[in-house]
């Protein structure tokens, strides 16, 4: 008896640790920008990576408040927004955008990164 229960607390134990992403699975993850906008595919982006308490918003600690089109925009006109999120990759700083993400965001500045 006691030698099945350890054989379950190893094969528990062991199956615990399992923690495949899916690009390792399956090899990079593709996603459609044939159709790309601003409101659509890059708002939420922004909202839930850049937009966020104590980053780009009003009142926090980066520069920019990346809620407002306008303020977004002026990164993306003179170039560091493309540097430090798709060149760089050190945007955002505590998490890593997915690979489809970074596709949405580089098909949204080849179309002229517009407020659609």
């Amino acid at each position: 008896m006691k030698k099945l229960c350890v054989f379950i607390l190893f094969f528990l134990v062991l199956n615990s640790c399992y923690n495949d992403n899916e690009e390792e699975l399956y090899g990079p993850v593709s996603c459609d920008v044939s159709e790309i906008t601003y409101s659509v595919n890059v708002l939420p982006i922004i909202n839930a990576s850049c937009a966020t308490t104590g980053c780009h918003v009003s009142g926090g600690n980066a520069p920019g408040d990346f809620s407002v089109f306008n303020e977004l925009k002026s990164k993306v006109d003179n170039g560091s927004f493309e540097d430090r999120v798709l060149i760089q990759k050190n945007m955002p700083p505590n998490a890593q955008l997915s690979d489809c993400d970074l596709e949405i965001l580089q098909a949204w500045l080849d179309s002229g990164a517009l407020n659609n």
